[in-house]
């Protein structure tokens, strides 16, 4: 039987058994509840770096690439009634029959184009050659300060939208005009059709401001930019080649420059003239040398970043 004095030694050696064991758990749950805490720091700090990446990649994104809008734009011009304008003399009939023509002739010869689809790079050259019946007139065009507009053309150009096509309009600088461009890019040779969609403008914000003190900017020569009406966001396919510094309110894009080559094209063009300056005439503005575009071929697009 076992005396007390063993008894005793007994319990106090279960109580340090216990307080041992119960050590032991404690330890355990501290370092089970440290690994816990680490745990959730760890998924805490992987968030936060997921998210500030997540972050880079998307201004990363938006620093290279846009969403450009290109309205539909079916719209066609209508015939008007010369009925309506019998009382104002001949030369605004024979305006209004021109014009009337003009409005038949693009429904025999409009083209519809395709809008360029997806994202738009906001970097980035191409190089487009005009080949025309007077020579190649080669173009270096510059997403950086129109990508919508520079992404349209190229489109267009490599649908063959501009194939078999003539340039419609040249102004010949006389003395007081500001206007020395060759425009071309409407199917329909009128001046009064597109492809079929429209494009927001982008003006140019680097031009230098005319000395006059008019408020005009000036395109210099060897410029190329898109012609557009009046209205805000209405350029289409129609484009212009300046061949002398040329004075506009700051509101054409601004899409490259013309090869010193393609200038040389283009001054043996001018260079042949008109065929009337006559407003009242139906060749008004229309060069002297018909200017037949046979294609536009892009070349090479170069400095596009990576999706």
């Amino acid at each position: 039987m076992s005396t007390n004095q063993e008894r005793r030694a007994e319990a106090r050696q279960r109580l340090r058994e216990q307080m041992e064991a119960q050590a032991r758990r404690e330890k355990q749950l501290k370092i089970a509840a440290a690994a816990v805490v680490v745990v959730v720091l760890a998924g805490i700090i992987g968030v936060v770096v997921w998210n500030k990446a997540e972050e880079a990649r998307a201004e990363e994104y938006a620093a290279n690439w846009l969403t450009c809008e290109y309205p539909e734009d079916t719209a066609t011009p209508e015939k008007v009634d010369p009925a309506q304008y019998e009382q104002e003399g001949p030369e605004v009939l024979a305006e209004i029959e021109r014009f009337n023509k003009q409005v038949e002739e693009i429904a025999d010869s409009k083209r519809d184009g395709e809008a360029p689809t997806g994202d738009q790079p906001r970097r980035g050259t191409a190089q487009v050659d005009i080949t025309t019946n007077s020579g190649d007139i080669p173009l270096s065009l510059d997403r950086e300060g129109a990508p919508c507009n520079v992404a349209s053309f190229v489109n267009l150009a490599e649908q063959g939208y501009f194939d078999d096509t003539e340039c419609h309009r040249l102004t010949v600088a006389e003395d007081g005009a500001q206007l020395s461009v060759l425009q071309c890019g409407d199917p329909t040779g009128t001046g009064l059709s597109g492809p079929g969609y429209s494009i927001i403008d982008e003006p140019p914000t680097d031009l230098a401001v005319a000395e006059d003190g008019s408020g005009m900017s000036v395109y210099p020569r060897g410029t190329v930019a898109m012609a557009k009406s009046q209205n805000p966001n209405s350029a289409g396919s129609q484009f212009f080649l300046v061949y002398e510094d040329s004075m506009l309110p700051p509101d054409y894009t601004v899409m490259g420059t013309i090869s010193e080559a393609g200038l040389k094209v283009l001054d043996k063009i001018t260079d042949a003239g008109v065929k009337s300056n006559d407003q009242s005439d139906p060749d008004f503005q229309q060069p002297k040398n018909p200017v037949e575009i046979e294609k536009v071929t892009v070349s090479a697009q170069e400095g596009l970043p990576e999706k």
